[in-house]
């Protein structure tokens, strides 16, 4: 069963039920109090009438017989009191009938105790009271009546008219519940949808409900939910084209130096050229060996800065930077490379920042840069490593690239230099193991710059 046919069913069942009840329970309670109200009045008629008898029969008596005394009491309560009445005699001889409706012999029964019982006569509603009277030290049987027919008239006209509205009333609610539940389930018909759509690739699908509801909170956390699922998806397939360009890139990276390697090493074993030709031969060799060489050392470092949980130390920043002026005493280069240290101690693993700073100087060798200006200051955030060279610089568009493992702006000239764009993917790793990330800014033909800062640091 539908959602909407569910909360019609429940909402038209409940307000038909809540209807019924409440207006039984209103109608009875109405009608038994204005019959008990009539109840009670007539058995105060009744002792009127039982005295006014008793009071005219000692009156009478003094001038009439005892039977004449009696009849004449009685016609006087039956035309002066309230409610027409019945004598007997304690043997249920008739001695005066007034009561204008039909009434059954057994309704005398049990005039000993005062008693009064309902009845319906000739189209009335009428209560009899039956009891014992005393008149002239003889006991009479006195029966008195009380219409209630309009109690029972009224009862019925307010049944009538209940009925009436208990029936508007439902086709309203009936109408108001349809509504009701046509919203509510088009509500939930729409996150349905949205929730299929999104099942079938559309992540972009969110859920539009403009109420401040529970629909309304379900809808703000289903698109919550939504936002992350896309960022993640976008992630998977991010990393998804990472590691397809990675394999793609590694192959080739892999497959030109092992071509040049093949060829020449099967030309050396099959040539009879002179000692120069096979000099040459290995010297490519050699070269495209030192390429592959490097290209497993950074494939090496790279997976392990992915997997380590490097161990900090507290080590002088001076020490990193005489280790560095030792390794680029002799560039091969005609390249000036400064140094600018401020004195500190800071927390890293230092073999891996070494690695960093290289990695940095090599390729800002690499920028056909004549200097190369590299610092370490303190500053506000922590201790901030800076290397800048005045070379050719990274294009705008391949600013956010460069970090992708064999990403290489200039190809040709990086293989030259034995490079396989591992470098910045490796230092970027690196850094954010230290709690730090790279800032590169570089223009076209001015030069590049790349900052990084370790947070933890003693003066």
């Amino acid at each position: 069963m539908r959602l909407s046919a569910k909360l019609f069913l429940g909402i038209s069942g409940v307000i038909a039920a809540t209807l019924l009840v409440f207006g039984y329970f209103i109608l009875f309670a109405g009608f038994k109090k204005n019959l008990d109200l009539r109840i009670d009045s007539g058995a105060e008629d009744f002792q009127a009438v039982s005295l006014t008898i008793s009071q005219n029969y000692d009156l009478l008596s003094a001038n009439l017989d005892q039977k004449s005394a009696i009849i004449l009491a009685a016609q006087y309560a039956d035309r002066t009191e309230p409610d027409h009445i019945n004598l007997y005699t304690s043997g249920r001889e008739p001695v005066f009938e007034g009561v204008p409706y039909a009434i059954p012999e057994d309704f005398l029964d049990g005039a000993q105790s005062s008693q009064y019982k309902s009845l319906k006569s000739d189209g009335k509603r009428i209560i009899v009271y039956t009891g014992m009277i005393d008149a002239g030290g003889r006991r009479y049987i006195l029966q008195t009546v009380k219409d209630v027919t309009d109690v029972y008239r009224s009862s019925e006209s307010l049944r009538n008219s209940f009925i009436i509205i208990l029936i508007f009333s439902l086709a309203l609610s009936m109408v108001i519940a349809y509504v009701f539940s046509k919203t509510v389930s088009a509500k939930a018909e729409h996150v349905r949808k949205t929730s299929e759509d999104m099942a079938a690739g559309d992540y972009k699908k969110r859920i539009v409900i403009n109420s401040h509801d529970e629909f309304g909170d379900m809808a703000a956390s289903y698109n919550k939910m939504a936002d992350t699922i896309e960022e993640k998806i976008s992630e998977l397939e991010d990393s998804v084209r990472k590691r397809d360009d990675f394999i793609a890139a590694f192959s080739h990276e892999m497959k030109t130096p092992m071509t040049s390697i093949v060829g020449y090493a099967d030309m050396i074993s099959h040539s009879s050229k002179g000692d120069e030709e096979i000099r040459e031969a290995a010297g490519y060799i050699l070269n495209e060996g030192l390429r592959l060489e490097k290209l497993s050392f950074n494939l090496l470092n790279l997976i392990a800065a992915d997997s380590t949980k490097i161990t900090r130390e507290s080590v002088p920043s001076e020490e990193l930077f005489d280790d560095l002026k030792h390794v680029y005493k002799k560039t091969g280069q005609d390249v000036t490379i400064t140094y600018d240290c401020d004195n500190a101690y800071i927390t890293v693993e230092y073999d891996l920042i070494k690695t960093v700073l290289t990695n940095l100087i090599d390729n800002a060798l690499k920028s056909n840069t004549d200097r190369i200006e590299v610092s370490g200051k303190v500053t506000g955030e922590g201790y901030t490593f800076s290397v800048r060279d005045y070379g050719i610089g990274i294009p705008e568009e391949d600013l956010k690239k460069v970090t992708e493992a064999f990403y290489m702006v200039d190809k040709s000239r990086s293989r030259k230099a034995h490079g396989a764009g591992i470098g910045l993917a490796l230092c970027d790793r690196i850094v954010k193991l230290h709690d730090s990330q790279l800032d590169i800014r570089s223009r076209l033909n001015e030069g590049t710059t790349v900052r990084f800062t370790i947070p933890d640091i003693k003066d």
